[in-house]
């Protein structure tokens, strides 16, 4: 397991963080990915470029990704099967499902009702007035305006209360800078009129208010002066409204052209809606630790479908913090004391680690878990708090045992013996790929081509890091690269056999599951002896 030790601020500080406008993170991965594979580097208004044929779009974690990919996938041919990796297929999709054959989807689920993996049969939509429920997440409203120029006129009802409007306002925008305008009456009827189209332009990408808010709430905590570069103080982005509740608690805040200023001056507690930025709540309710008297955090029902059950996230680690926490459907509670050093669980969830490291800023001895899943939003975050005063350590509990071979080599029974003899899980990554793509290897392989295989089988490694006995076939030149300097934490066992003998045996068999539990021989079956 990877573990950030990180070092408190020694008092106020003055920094100035660069808040990134544009990273390759893993949220952006998954829908550039899906593209490429229906036959677009970018989609714009012409899919007829899309071929017949079937696709496996994987969004792995990132839910805004299945959402956008699942509406773009009722226009474009083909058959689609959509799936994500693990907590997003626990994630409601029934809203934009129905929505969508409103204007005559053809869509299955092929697991769990109601949620991914899907598959989508239909290759065009009908205009019309579809009704949707706004109270799980704005993104089922903006993945169908996104497309709406593309079916023709396009009307919207929502029904109940909209959640995260700022996230609309922020599609509106978005859609407007590339030609195609789209009415909001009041967050409860949308309108798109037929004929539009998008063009091609220019446009900038603003830095993530998102990102910045865990430097304008270590500001808050440990009384320092922050200045946030790349921050346009005019945007429509959610988060910017976490700067007001900051300023609430007693915090100054300066807007400049490009940038915004933060002087701290501590936390208290206070009472606020964030159904609006609700990606904050986590950030607002580790600073309502350290403040005085009762917080009151409402609007919050958005995060139970999030990456984690993020209000049962919270309170479990707050209270492992010494600090007080309850919750009910959309209002959590925290009561602020003198929150205790932990070790953070992260859930795989990037916004826990992000905003529990604010605490660690403030108090020693914190530890985050599993820290690499801020490259779902912010990769460089770890160096961006360094930056701004607070450096850290990584250490590695428990390393993993990675084993590295040729098919047919010895792995799977080399790594049963070890998994045995460590008390370890033994993972293949074979299985793992064979399980996100929805197909046998060879399968993959003769649809796709190796290459394709290979960067599947560098992404799934890249998340293994945590894993304790992991097997995976030979690597390929610069692939040490590739995987982010994937190293054994703890040991590597070289499997020699003899040259001529290893390519006989892999020309002669080379179908590796028929092999899995036969007597190994060679280094493979010498190495098992001297473990037992």
């Amino acid at each position: 397991m990877k573990i950030i030790k990180i070092t408190p601020l020694t008092g106020p500080v003055a920094a100035t963080v660069a808040i990134p406008r544009c990273a390759f993170k893993d949220d952006m991965l998954a829908p550039e990915e899906a593209s490429r594979q229906v036959g677009s580097l970018v989609v714009v208004s012409d899919v007829g470029a899309t071929k017949e044929g079937e696709y496996h779009l994987n969004a792995n974690l990132s839910g805004t990704a299945i959402r956008f990919i699942l509406a773009l996938s009722a226009i474009v041919p083909g058959v689609k099967v959509i799936r994500g990796r693990g907590r997003l297929n626990e994630r409601p999709i029934a809203h934009l499902v129905e929505a969508l054959e409103q204007l005559g989807a053809r869509i299955e689920y092929v697991d769990k009702q109601g949620y991914p993996p899907v598959r989508v049969l239909s290759s065009r939509l009908k205009p019309g007035t579809v009704r949707m429920r706004g109270t799980v997440s704005s993104q089922f409203l903006s993945a169908l305006l996104m497309i709406a120029p593309l079916v023709g006129e396009l009307r919207i009802e929502v029904e109940g209360e909209q959640v995260s409007r700022p996230y609309i306002d922020m599609t509106i925008d978005a859609m407007r800078a590339f030609g195609v305008e789209a009415e909001n009456e009041g967050y409860k009827r949308y309108f798109v009129r037929a004929g539009q189209a998008y063009r091609a332009t220019e446009y900038t990408v603003e830095g993530d208010f998102s990102s910045a808010a865990y430097f304008f709430a270590i500001a808050a905590l440990t009384g320092s002066t922050l200045t946030l570069t790349n921050l346009n103080p005019k945007t429509v982005q959610a988060d910017i409204r976490f700067l007001k509740i900051l300023e609430g608690m007693g915090n100054e805040v300066v807007y400049r052209e490009n940038a915004i200023v933060i002087a701290g001056k501590g936390v208290k507690a206070v009472s606020v809606d964030m159904r609006d930025c609700p990606d904050q709540a986590q950030t607002l309710a580790v600073l309502a630790a350290f403040a005085k008297g009762k917080t009151t955090i409402k609007g919050v029902q958005s995060l139970r479908v999030k990456e984690t059950e993020r209000v049962v996230a919270i309170e479990r680690e707050l209270r492992k913090m010494s600090i007080r926490a309850e919750s009910t459907e959309d209002t959590l509670v925290v009561y602020g004391g003198s929150p205790v050093p932990v070790r953070i669980d992260t859930y795989g969830d990037h916004r826990m680690a992000m905003s529990f490291a604010v605490a660690a800023t403030k108090l020693p001895g914190m530890e985050i878990a599993d820290p690499d899943v801020v490259a779902k939003t912010f990769p460089r975050f770890w160096k961006s708090l360094a930056l701004a005063g607070a450096p850290f350590d990584t250490v590695y509990e428990h390393p993993n045992v990675i084993l590295i071979g040729m098919r047919g080599g010895g792995k799977t029974a080399v790594g049963r013996a070890l998994a045995e003899k460590t008390k370890k899980e033994l993972v293949d990554v074979d299985d793992l790929i064979e399980e996100r793509e929805g197909m046998k290897i060879a399968e993959t392989v003769a649809k796709r081509g190796w290459e394709y295989f290979r960067d599947r089988e560098s992404e799934v490694v890249a998340f293994l890091h945590h894993l304790p006995v992991v097997g995976e076939d030979g690597l390929r030149p610069g692939d040490q690269e590739r995987r982010g300097g994937h190293r054994p934490r703890r040991a590597q066992e070289a499997l020699r056999g003899g040259g001529r003998r290893d390519r006989h045996r892999y020309q002669y068999d080379p179908r590796r599951e028929d092999r899995r539990g036969a007597e190994t021989s060679g280094a493979a079956g010498s190495f098992m002896r001297r473990l037992r």
